[in-house]
């Protein structure tokens, strides 16, 4: 069995600096704040925009869907992963020298961090592959749909190898986080740390790139071309968390001190698992403040669509409008839709009439090419 330092007839991780006064009841501690702060603050608002999610998309939209059950398996583990290490924290395990608690208590913190490991990655997984899910609905492009599915397949495949690897990365798998078992063997902790990081990045840059051909081929302004970019931008803000996660991971790794050490990555960890959440619910944001406030809805929709109005006249001239005296606005699909309807009537005329010279009168949409050519689709939820 292995044996370890005893301080003050308690046998504990590693063996104080020397001059340094152990205290096991009120252990020093750093970061605690934040890590409450990530997840006082951070927990809240993404169960709050989770919740407008599945309200958007279940009320308002076309119903729960795939991308809503892996976001919801996402948030579960976003959870348990901050529940377990603020548990730790408040236990004086996590934020806390390894010299300055009883090995019990430093054994626990481990299995905390072995758990919530695995947990991370498929709070990651499934939030990527939630958003992932949502692209293939933007376009029926083949080729986009196609790359869209590669990446689906690429996250699923990695999240599982990477989660499995972590569970069983040490034989006996107690080995992993019980420091009594002698003998076994264990994986390179480096190796798998250093994978997640580069997935996360790798991901997290697929999430941003894929969607910008798509957007530069749709029929819109270039301010609306950057607003979508923007949206897709800020989905993908988790990048800046895996980057600096993955530059404090060198001295993580060299580290005597894990429980110390790690503290900062783990407020990151916090800050990225909260993300996932509220990023992902993001694109569900501007139907639900529409419904929300119908007022500004209809302020904002004239402003917006000013440009695009479509008016049906008849052989007067004269506007159609509704009994409230407002001219009937079409948007790009009902054009669409009203286009056609009215090509048939015109070719039903034309074919009844014993006269083709003659055209009877019949409603017409007047739009301009130009205009035509400034309509965007339909929203993307």
């Amino acid at each position: 069995m292995p044996e370890f330092p005893v301080t003050n007839g308690v046998e504990t991780f590693s063996k104080p600096p020397d001059g340094y006064v152990v205290d096991f009841d009120h252990p020093q501690q750093h970061l605690v704040l934040e890590h409450y702060l990530a997840f006082g603050i951070g927990g809240p608002l993404a169960f709050v925009t989770l919740l407008q999610r599945f309200y958007t998309k279940i009320w308002l939209a076309n119903g729960f869907q795939t991308d809503d059950t892996l976001m919801f398996f996402s948030w579960v583990a976003s959870i348990i992963t901050q529940a377990m290490i603020i548990d730790s924290v408040a236990a004086g395990g996590m934020c806390a020298h390894g010299w300055e608690m009883p090995l019990p208590r430093f054994e626990a913190y481990a299995f905390a961090t072995y758990l919530a490991g695995p947990m991370f990655m498929m709070c990651n997984g499934f939030a990527k592959m939630s958003l992932l899910t949502m692209y293939l609905q933007l376009s029926p492009h083949k080729p986009f749909r196609t790359a869209v599915l590669a990446s689906i397949i690429f996250v699923a495949v990695c999240t599982a190898t990477i989660s499995f690897t972590l569970f069983v990365h040490c034989a006996p798998i107690r080995k992993a986080y019980d420091l009594r078992i002698d003998g076994g063997t264990c994986l390179d902790a480096d190796i798998l740390y250093m994978a997640i990081s580069a997935v996360n990045v790798i991901t997290d840059i697929l999430l941003f790139v894929l969607p910008i051909p798509m957007i530069r081929s749709l029929r819109m302004g270039f301010a609306q071309k950057l607003g979508a970019m923007g949206m897709f931008a800020v989905g993908s803000i988790t990048l800046a968390t895996s980057v600096t996660k993955l530059i404090l991971l060198p001295q993580l790794l060299r580290s005597n001190d894990p429980s110390w050490d790690s503290a900062p990555a783990n407020v990151w960890s916090f800050v990225e698992a909260n993300l996932f959440i509220v990023c992902g619910s993001m694109p569900t944001l501007r139907k639900f403040f529409q419904h929300l406030m119908p007022k500004i809805r209809h302020k904002k929709a004239h402003s917006l669509n000013s440009s695009y109005l479509i008016y049906l006249s008849d052989s007067s001239g004269r506007s159609r409008t509704t009994k409230n005296g407002d001219v009937d606005a079409l948007t790009s699909q009902q054009m669409y839709h009203e286009q056609l309807a009215s090509e048939r009537r015109l070719d039903q005329s034309l074919l009844m009439s014993k006269d083709f010279n003659t055209v009877p009168e019949s409603p017409i949409i007047e739009v301009t090419e130009a205009r035509l050519s400034r309509i965007a689709p339909a929203s993307w939820v």
